[in-house]
């Protein structure tokens, strides 16, 4: 009995314990002092996709609450707060931007690197949600219970796992392919899965690239019973315009788009469906690259404007956004890995996992890019331009922590990427603001600097429009109300490396 007892003791420490180490990680610490009730930011320039720029004004943000005023806040004028139960921050010469999104990561496709890492890292950057777009949600769980209780960690949105064929890519065979998916074989598994996941209150589903036409169609039918939107890779079974017009809702890494633009589309497809059906293949991931391989270069190739401009039409008459997630499309092109003050932000993960990266990293630097890898990187590039110009919405992701992207820098070379890819530096904070929260029909919440909106915010000490890199000027970020100066910020940056994962 003795014994009994004190294992329940022992195990009920043990999860205080976990508990409290949780909420330490993101914790807001040296946020406003108890007896403050607001932050007021003066003299500001407030910048958004909605209002544009607007120079001068005042922001008060009610602390652990939303944004209460935005406009010439009078002297004294605090909507009937007190002076002394201001926090009065003088924002002269600097930038309040929306919090930033990082809406394509994954935060179980590393063992050792989830939210511990993640959320501190994502706030010490800016990013104040995150949409993780495949992991199982067993282990999404903690990650889930920490963004519910710490009102400083990012907001999560998650799909659960990766909705993929029979024959399914993520399915742990290696550890460049762990498992983040299920099979669904036919439209009656697909339908229960969508429930499922429903009732585990996923935010949106992910559907993958193995799955057959009419399985496709059922998982984004079903989801539209239960109002969840669909992010997707385009089918290899299908073409971009069959996956749009279907019902897909976003679209990832503007894979298999190329494909769809050539002069032999509907021929293209009739072969890889062969391929698909003969199934040569050791694993799906294996028949995926050989499918590409085989037609990437010569759909690239063969571009046809015609096609592709229909291609997008039906992109923007369907309302189907893209997440281009520029740092892993052109991963050995742009070759962020090999420059040294990236592999410095390396030194930011558990050092298990930062010194793996640093020697695969540094390995992979030794190679070149082919004619092929180059061919698609100007494809991309291309693409993201002629999208934008159609008003297809764009999302900024990255698939973090895949391609030794380390969460929350990421995101910044993210936006540089989409600017040399032809947006406008409003144009990429469009993407990593105000577009996440319309895709999720949040933009009476968030995205913009308004009164009534979340009070989620950025302060830069230099002006994002004038060059996109200057979101990395963080002077404080402000979550939920709380604002987070150098000091904790700076906290936050160091705790990941203190994290021992090598057990």
């Amino acid at each position: 009995m003795n014994k009994l007892l004190n294992k329940i003791f022992l195990s009920r420490i043990t999860s205080l314990i976990t508990f409290f180490l949780l909420l330490s990680l993101t914790a807001c610490t040296t946020f406003n002092n108890a007896e403050k009730k607001a932050t007021a930011i003066l003299n500001v320039a407030a910048i958004d996709a909605v209002n544009g720029v607007r120079e001068s004004i005042g922001v008060l943000i009610l602390d652990g609450g939303g944004i209460a005023m935005v406009g010439n806040i009078e002297a004294g004028d605090f909507g009937g707060i007190k002076r002394d139960n201001l926090t009065i921050i003088d924002g002269s010469g600097k930038y309040l931007i929306p919090g930033l999104w990082d809406a394509h990561v994954h935060l179980s496709y590393t063992p050792g690197l989830d939210h511990e890492t993640f959320f501190p890292l994502s706030i010490a950057h800016g990013v104040t949600s995150l949409r993780d777009t495949g992991g199982h949600l067993s282990l999404l769980a903690p990650a889930r219970a920490a963004a519910r209780l710490d009102p400083c960690s990012p907001d999560l949105y998650v799909s659960g796992p990766l909705l993929d064929g029979e024959n399914r890519v993520y399915d742990g065979h290696s550890k460049s392919f762990p498992d983040l998916s299920v099979g669904l074989a036919t439209p009656q598994q697909a339908r229960e899965k969508v429930d499922e996941l429903a009732a585990a209150g996923v935010d949106f589903v992910k559907a993958y690239e193995m799955l057959k036409p009419d399985v496709f169609a059922a998982i984004i039918d079903q989801a539209s019973k239960h109002n969840l939107p669909i992010a997707a890779h385009t089918p290899l079974s299908m073409t971009a315009s069959q996956a749009a017009m279907t019902g897909a809702s976003d679209m990832q890494h503007l894979r298999n788009l190329e494909l769809s633009c050539t002069s032999d589309t509907s021929g293209l497809l009739g072969k890889r469906q062969e391929l698909l059906k003969s199934n040569q293949a050791p694993t799906a991931g294996a028949l995926r690259s050989d499918i590409h391989k085989q037609q990437r270069a010569s759909a690239i190739a063969d571009q046809n404007d015609v096609a592709c401009n229909e291609l997008i039409n039906t992109l923007h008459e369907n309302n189907v956004y893209q997440t281009p997630t520029l740092t892993i499309a052109r991963f050995m092109t742009r070759r962020l890995y090999a420059e040294r003050y990236w592999q410095d932000t390396f030194k930011l993960v558990p050092p298990a996992i930062g010194e793996g990266w640093l020697a695969r990293a540094t390995k992979l630097s030794e190679s070149q890019p082919d004619q092929a890898a180059m061919a698609f990187d100007a494809w991309v590039i291309s693409m993201v331009s002629r999208l934008q110009s159609s008003n297809v919405p764009i999302m900024a992701g990255t698939d973090a922590p895949i391609g030794y992207l380390t969460p929350g820098a990421s995101l910044h070379q993210e936006l540089m990427l989409l600017v040399d890819a032809g947006l406008t530096p409003m144009q990429a904070l469009q993407a990593a603001t105000l577009t996440p929260a319309e895709f999720f029909g949040l933009a009476n919440q968030q995205g913009s600097i308004d009164a009534g909106m979340k009070a989620d915010l950025v302060l830069l000490n230099a002006n994002p429009l004038e060059d996109i890199r200057n979101t990395q000027s963080i002077e404080a970020v402000i979550k939920n109300g709380h604002y987070l100066n150098q000091k904790e910020l700076l906290r936050l940056r160091s705790l990941p490396a203190t994290l021992d994962t090598r057990n």
